[in-house]
């Protein structure tokens, strides 16, 4: 991510802190920029590591990461395991993601092959969309025939 990817996002949530009579704290710059350095699924777990030594309590994680939710900055993925896992979509393209079985691996596929059906299913029962998480299970082939997969990994769970 650049540093004016970065400042940007810096700025958006600024605005929305603003909106709320809130502060962006040098706790949540931080948080923030940590989020948008990397690429892969986070949970407030692997943030915690990130900030350590930073000076940031877990309840200041998990505040901020509801904030960058509702601002939409950040979004909250259903990957499995019972946990929150977290991703920033500021700037980014629409995807979901295929979660495979064997080994765990997280793969992000573009979304544009699904909008109309989305839209199709909406409208049909009467409804308007305004977002839609998915997420699937699979098993992958190269790794069944092969007993290796040399798919581009996303995260490993």
């Amino acid at each position: 991510m650049s540093v004016e990817h970065i400042d940007q996002a810096t700025d958006v949530f600024k605005e929305f802190l603003k909106k709320k009579d809130l502060k962006i704290t040098r706790q949540r710059e931080i948080l923030l920029r940590r989020i948008f350095e990397t690429t892969e699924h986070l949970t407030a777990e692997n943030l915690e590591d990130m900030v350590k030594g930073d000076g940031i309590s877990k309840a200041t994680i998990y505040r901020t990461l509801q904030l960058l939710v509702e601002c939409g900055m950040v979004k909250e993925v259903d990957l499995g395991e019972d946990r929150r896992y977290y991703e920033h979509v500021f700037g980014h393209p629409a995807h979901d993601h295929i979660v495979c079985v064997d080994c765990r691996k997280v793969f992000e596929f573009d979304v544009a092959d699904l909008q109309g059906v989305e839209d199709a299913i909406t409208k049909r029962l009467g409804f308007k969309p305004v977002g839609h998480s998915l997420r699937i299970e699979a098993k992958c082939d190269g790794l069944r025939k092969n007993g290796v997969c040399n798919r581009q990994v996303t995260r490993v769970l």
